[in-house]
Protein backbone atom coordinates (compact mmCIF):
# COMPACT_ATOMS: atom_id res chain seq x y z
CA UNK A 1 0.00 0.00 0.00
CA UNK A 2 1.41 3.39 -0.89
CA UNK A 3 2.44 5.68 1.95
CA UNK A 4 0.51 8.96 2.53
CA UNK A 5 2.15 12.13 3.78
CA UNK A 6 -0.27 14.72 5.34
CA UNK A 7 -0.47 17.73 3.10
CA UNK A 8 1.73 16.19 0.38
CA UNK A 9 1.46 13.92 -2.65
CA UNK A 10 1.45 10.15 -2.63
CA UNK A 11 4.91 8.63 -2.54
CA UNK A 12 5.77 5.89 -5.01
CA UNK A 13 6.89 2.61 -3.34
CA UNK A 14 10.59 1.91 -3.41
CA UNK A 15 11.62 -0.31 -6.33
CA UNK A 16 14.51 -2.74 -6.46
CA UNK A 17 17.63 -1.79 -8.40
CA UNK A 18 18.39 -3.07 -11.83
CA UNK A 19 15.64 -3.66 -14.24
CA UNK A 20 13.22 -2.46 -11.61
CA UNK A 21 15.28 0.74 -11.30
CA UNK A 22 15.15 1.28 -15.00
CA UNK A 23 11.45 0.74 -14.93
CA UNK A 24 11.25 3.19 -12.11
CA UNK A 25 13.28 5.68 -14.14
CA UNK A 26 10.96 5.34 -17.08
CA UNK A 27 8.03 5.58 -14.79
CA UNK A 28 9.56 8.66 -13.15
CA UNK A 29 10.07 10.21 -16.55
CA UNK A 30 6.49 9.64 -17.53
CA UNK A 31 5.39 10.85 -14.11
CA UNK A 32 7.45 14.03 -14.60
CA UNK A 33 5.83 14.57 -17.95
CA UNK A 34 2.42 13.97 -16.38
CA UNK A 35 3.04 16.39 -13.50
CA UNK A 36 4.37 18.96 -15.95
CA UNK A 37 1.17 18.67 -17.95
CA UNK A 38 -0.83 19.03 -14.70
CA UNK A 39 1.07 22.15 -13.73
CA UNK A 40 0.54 23.54 -17.22
CA UNK A 41 -3.17 22.91 -16.99
CA UNK A 42 -3.31 24.52 -13.52
CA UNK A 43 -1.45 27.61 -14.70
CA UNK A 44 -3.64 27.79 -17.78
CA UNK A 45 -6.80 27.54 -15.67
CA UNK A 46 -5.54 30.36 -13.43
CA UNK A 47 -5.82 32.77 -16.33
CA UNK A 48 -9.44 31.78 -17.10
CA UNK A 49 -12.44 33.34 -15.28
CA UNK A 50 -13.79 31.34 -12.39
CA UNK A 51 -17.17 29.73 -12.70
CA UNK A 52 -20.26 30.22 -10.59
CA UNK A 53 -22.30 27.22 -11.55
CA UNK A 54 -22.10 27.34 -15.31
CA UNK A 55 -21.90 31.17 -15.65
CA UNK A 56 -18.43 32.69 -16.08
CA UNK A 57 -17.92 35.61 -13.59
CA UNK A 58 -16.60 38.19 -16.01
CA UNK A 59 -16.71 41.97 -15.31
CA UNK A 60 -19.78 42.23 -17.54
CA UNK A 61 -21.56 39.46 -15.61
CA UNK A 62 -20.72 41.09 -12.28
CA UNK A 63 -22.18 44.38 -13.49
CA UNK A 64 -25.43 42.76 -14.54
CA UNK A 65 -25.73 41.00 -11.20
CA UNK A 66 -25.29 44.32 -9.40
CA UNK A 67 -28.03 45.86 -11.55
CA UNK A 68 -30.37 42.96 -10.81
CA UNK A 69 -29.63 43.16 -7.09
CA UNK A 70 -30.35 46.90 -6.93
CA UNK A 71 -33.53 46.43 -8.97
CA UNK A 72 -34.67 43.71 -6.60
CA UNK A 73 -34.12 45.92 -3.57
CA UNK A 74 -36.06 48.78 -5.15
CA UNK A 75 -38.90 46.45 -6.02
CA UNK A 76 -38.97 45.16 -2.46
CA UNK A 77 -39.22 48.69 -1.08
CA UNK A 78 -42.01 49.59 -3.50
CA UNK A 79 -43.95 46.40 -2.87
CA UNK A 80 -43.71 46.69 0.90
CA UNK A 81 -45.17 50.21 0.85
CA UNK A 82 -42.64 51.69 3.31
CA UNK A 83 -43.31 48.90 5.76
CA UNK A 84 -39.66 48.97 6.79
CA UNK A 85 -40.08 52.57 7.92
CA UNK A 86 -43.25 51.70 9.80
CA UNK A 87 -41.49 48.72 11.35
CA UNK A 88 -38.64 51.00 12.47
CA UNK A 89 -41.09 53.39 14.10
CA UNK A 90 -42.82 50.54 15.82
CA UNK A 91 -39.51 49.24 17.15
CA UNK A 92 -38.60 52.68 18.49
CA UNK A 93 -42.01 53.00 20.10
CA UNK A 94 -41.62 49.61 21.73
CA UNK A 95 -38.14 50.53 23.01
CA UNK A 96 -39.46 53.85 24.32
CA UNK A 97 -42.27 52.09 26.16
CA UNK A 98 -39.79 49.66 27.69
CA UNK A 99 -37.62 52.58 28.87
CA UNK A 100 -40.69 54.28 30.32
CA UNK A 101 -41.56 51.06 32.15
CA UNK A 102 -38.24 51.20 34.01
CA UNK A 103 -38.64 54.85 34.98
CA UNK A 104 -37.35 56.96 32.04
CA UNK A 105 -40.42 59.16 31.60
CA UNK A 106 -41.17 62.80 30.86
CA UNK A 107 -41.53 64.49 34.24
CA UNK A 108 -41.10 68.19 33.45
CA UNK A 109 -40.98 70.65 30.53
CA UNK A 110 -38.85 73.74 31.15
CA UNK A 111 -39.38 76.82 28.97
CA UNK A 112 -36.44 79.19 28.56
CA UNK A 113 -36.71 82.67 27.02
CA UNK A 114 -40.50 82.56 26.85
CA UNK A 115 -42.57 85.63 27.74
CA UNK A 116 -45.82 85.54 29.67
CA UNK A 117 -47.72 86.47 26.49
CA UNK A 118 -46.23 83.64 24.43
CA UNK A 119 -46.18 80.93 27.08
CA UNK A 120 -49.80 79.65 26.69
CA UNK A 121 -49.49 79.23 22.91
CA UNK A 122 -46.12 77.46 23.14
CA UNK A 123 -47.40 75.09 25.82
CA UNK A 124 -50.40 74.33 23.64
CA UNK A 125 -48.11 73.45 20.74
CA UNK A 126 -46.07 71.04 22.89
CA UNK A 127 -49.12 69.00 23.96
CA UNK A 128 -47.16 66.65 26.23
CA UNK A 129 -48.48 64.64 29.14
CA UNK A 130 -46.79 63.54 32.31
CA UNK A 131 -45.13 60.09 32.26
CA UNK A 132 -44.92 60.18 28.46
CA UNK A 133 -42.09 58.00 27.03
CA UNK A 134 -39.01 60.19 26.93
CA UNK A 135 -35.93 58.44 25.57
CA UNK A 136 -36.77 58.35 21.87
CA UNK A 137 -38.90 61.51 21.74
CA UNK A 138 -38.53 63.13 18.29
CA UNK A 139 -36.78 66.39 19.15
CA UNK A 140 -36.82 67.61 15.53
CA UNK A 141 -40.60 67.34 15.43
CA UNK A 142 -40.88 69.14 18.75
CA UNK A 143 -38.71 71.94 17.37
CA UNK A 144 -40.90 72.24 14.27
CA UNK A 145 -44.05 72.39 16.40
CA UNK A 146 -42.63 75.18 18.57
CA UNK A 147 -41.32 77.20 15.62
CA UNK A 148 -44.77 77.06 14.01
CA UNK A 149 -46.04 79.29 16.82
CA UNK A 150 -46.20 82.91 15.66
CA UNK A 151 -44.35 84.27 18.68
CA UNK A 152 -41.29 82.12 17.99
CA UNK A 153 -38.34 83.07 15.81
CA UNK A 154 -36.26 79.97 16.62
CA UNK A 155 -36.21 77.14 19.15
CA UNK A 156 -33.71 74.65 20.57
CA UNK A 157 -34.87 71.42 22.20
CA UNK A 158 -32.77 69.15 24.41
CA UNK A 159 -33.22 66.36 26.91
CA UNK A 160 -31.98 66.49 30.47
CA UNK A 161 -32.09 63.06 32.05
CA UNK A 162 -33.75 61.52 33.88
CA UNK A 163 -36.95 63.23 32.67
CA UNK A 164 -36.75 66.94 31.83
CA UNK A 165 -37.28 68.46 28.38
CA UNK A 166 -35.74 71.94 27.98
CA UNK A 167 -37.30 74.19 25.33
CA UNK A 168 -35.18 77.30 24.66
CA UNK A 169 -36.95 79.93 22.57
CA UNK A 170 -35.95 83.15 20.81
CA UNK A 171 -39.11 85.16 20.36
CA UNK A 172 -39.86 87.48 17.45
CA UNK A 173 -39.47 91.08 18.67
CA UNK A 174 -42.71 93.05 18.78
CA UNK A 175 -42.09 96.20 16.73
CA UNK A 176 -45.41 97.99 16.31
CA UNK A 177 -49.18 97.76 16.01
CA UNK A 178 -50.20 97.95 12.37
CA UNK A 179 -53.60 99.47 11.64
CA UNK A 180 -54.91 98.62 8.19
CA UNK A 181 -58.36 97.91 6.73
CA UNK A 182 -60.00 98.22 10.11
CA UNK A 183 -57.73 95.73 11.85
CA UNK A 184 -55.00 96.25 14.44
CA UNK A 185 -52.25 93.61 14.34
CA UNK A 186 -48.89 93.26 16.05
CA UNK A 187 -45.91 92.96 13.69
CA UNK A 188 -42.29 91.94 14.27
CA UNK A 189 -39.13 93.71 13.12
CA UNK A 190 -39.45 92.22 9.62
CA UNK A 191 -43.03 93.41 9.19
CA UNK A 192 -44.54 89.94 9.64
CA UNK A 193 -47.78 89.66 11.60
CA UNK A 194 -47.73 87.78 14.90
CA UNK A 195 -51.19 86.18 14.70
CA UNK A 196 -51.44 85.16 18.36
CA UNK A 197 -50.66 88.67 19.65
CA UNK A 198 -53.64 90.80 20.69
CA UNK A 199 -52.91 94.42 19.76
CA UNK A 200 -54.85 95.91 22.68
CA UNK A 201 -52.42 94.25 25.09
CA UNK A 202 -49.48 96.27 23.65
CA UNK A 203 -50.43 99.92 24.20
CA UNK A 204 -46.77 100.98 24.42
CA UNK A 205 -45.93 99.86 20.88
CA UNK A 206 -45.86 102.54 18.15
CA UNK A 207 -48.97 102.72 16.01
CA UNK A 208 -48.36 102.58 12.26
CA UNK A 209 -51.12 103.15 9.73
CA UNK A 210 -51.65 102.53 6.04
CA UNK A 211 -50.92 100.17 3.17
CA UNK A 212 -47.35 98.88 3.20
CA UNK A 213 -46.61 100.50 6.56
CA UNK A 214 -45.58 97.16 8.02
CA UNK A 215 -42.91 96.61 5.35
CA UNK A 216 -40.90 99.78 6.07
CA UNK A 217 -41.80 100.54 9.68
CA UNK A 218 -38.47 99.40 11.11
CA UNK A 219 -36.54 102.24 9.43
CA UNK A 220 -38.69 105.13 10.68
CA UNK A 221 -39.07 103.58 14.15
CA UNK A 222 -35.30 103.23 14.42
CA UNK A 223 -34.93 106.95 13.64
CA UNK A 224 -37.50 107.86 16.28
CA UNK A 225 -36.03 105.60 18.95
CA UNK A 226 -32.78 107.49 18.53
CA UNK A 227 -34.81 110.58 19.59
CA UNK A 228 -36.61 109.47 22.77
CA UNK A 229 -38.02 112.93 23.58
CA UNK A 230 -39.66 113.14 20.16
CA UNK A 231 -40.80 109.53 20.39
CA UNK A 232 -42.75 110.32 23.55
CA UNK A 233 -44.76 112.91 21.62
CA UNK A 234 -45.68 110.58 18.73
CA UNK A 235 -49.29 109.44 18.43
CA UNK A 236 -49.02 107.52 15.13
CA UNK A 237 -46.92 107.04 12.00
CA UNK A 238 -48.86 107.21 8.74
CA UNK A 239 -47.65 105.69 5.48
CA UNK A 240 -48.64 107.90 2.54
CA UNK A 241 -49.04 106.41 -0.95
CA UNK A 242 -46.70 103.56 0.11
CA UNK A 243 -43.85 106.07 -0.44
CA UNK A 244 -43.29 108.29 2.56
CA UNK A 245 -44.20 108.93 6.21
CA UNK A 246 -46.23 111.45 8.16
CA UNK A 247 -45.55 111.74 11.90
CA UNK A 248 -48.68 112.63 13.86
CA UNK A 249 -47.95 114.04 17.31
CA UNK A 250 -50.20 113.82 20.36
CA UNK A 251 -50.80 117.60 20.29
CA UNK A 252 -52.18 117.39 16.75
CA UNK A 253 -49.07 118.56 14.86
CA UNK A 254 -48.41 116.75 11.56
CA UNK A 255 -44.79 116.39 10.40
CA UNK A 256 -44.37 115.53 6.73
CA UNK A 257 -41.24 113.60 5.80
CA UNK A 258 -39.93 113.16 2.23
CA UNK A 259 -39.89 109.84 0.39
CA UNK A 260 -36.07 109.86 0.23
CA UNK A 261 -33.40 111.06 2.63
CA UNK A 262 -35.77 110.95 5.57
CA UNK A 263 -32.80 110.71 7.94
CA UNK A 264 -31.59 114.10 6.70
CA UNK A 265 -35.09 115.52 7.16
CA UNK A 266 -35.06 114.23 10.74
CA UNK A 267 -31.74 115.98 11.32
CA UNK A 268 -33.33 119.25 10.11
CA UNK A 269 -36.20 118.66 12.51
CA UNK A 270 -33.73 118.16 15.38
CA UNK A 271 -32.25 121.59 14.68
CA UNK A 272 -35.71 123.22 14.51
CA UNK A 273 -36.68 121.65 17.83
CA UNK A 274 -33.47 122.75 19.53
CA UNK A 275 -33.27 126.27 18.06
CA UNK A 276 -36.89 127.32 17.52
CA UNK A 277 -38.88 124.93 19.71
CA UNK A 278 -41.20 124.26 16.78
CA UNK A 279 -43.05 121.52 18.60
CA UNK A 280 -44.23 124.04 21.21
CA UNK A 281 -45.37 126.71 18.75
CA UNK A 282 -48.89 125.41 18.19
CA UNK A 283 -48.30 124.38 14.57
CA UNK A 284 -50.71 122.32 12.55
CA UNK A 285 -48.05 121.15 10.06
CA UNK A 286 -44.28 121.08 9.70
CA UNK A 287 -43.55 120.34 6.06
CA UNK A 288 -40.05 118.93 5.43
CA UNK A 289 -40.73 117.61 1.93
CA UNK A 290 -38.47 120.18 0.25
CA UNK A 291 -34.89 119.96 1.56
CA UNK A 292 -34.32 123.60 0.60
CA UNK A 293 -37.44 125.08 2.17
CA UNK A 294 -39.46 124.86 5.38
CA UNK A 295 -43.24 125.20 5.29
CA UNK A 296 -45.20 125.52 8.55
CA UNK A 297 -48.95 125.86 9.04
CA UNK A 298 -50.16 127.31 12.36
CA UNK A 299 -53.19 126.00 14.15
CA UNK A 300 -56.26 128.17 13.93
CA UNK A 301 -56.57 130.23 17.14
CA UNK A 302 -59.97 128.79 18.07
CA UNK A 303 -58.66 125.24 17.79
CA UNK A 304 -55.22 125.72 19.29
CA UNK A 305 -56.32 125.20 22.89
CA UNK A 306 -58.38 122.09 22.11
CA UNK A 307 -56.17 120.46 19.50
CA UNK A 308 -56.30 116.66 19.49
CA UNK A 309 -54.74 114.22 17.05
CA UNK A 310 -57.14 113.18 14.34
CA UNK A 311 -57.62 109.50 13.82
CA UNK A 312 -55.31 108.56 10.93
CA UNK A 313 -56.95 106.91 7.95
CA UNK A 314 -55.71 103.54 6.77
Amino acid sequence: MPAVVRGGRRQAPSQPQGRGGAAAGKSGGSSGKSSGRSRGKASASAGKPRLLGAVPMTAETTGWLAVLLIGGLLAAVLLTGHRAEALGRAMLGFADDRMAAVGVKLEDVRLVGVSDQASPDIKKALAFHRDQPFTFLDLNQVQRDVENVGWVKSATIRRQFPGTLIVSVVERPRLAVWQYQGRDQVIDDTGQIIPEAVASKFPDLPLIVGEGANETASDIIELLRARPQLMQRVFALQRVDTRRWNILLKNGTLIKLPAVNQDQAMTRLDALIAQQRVLDQGLAEIDLLDPNALVVVPLEPRNASTAKPAAPSA
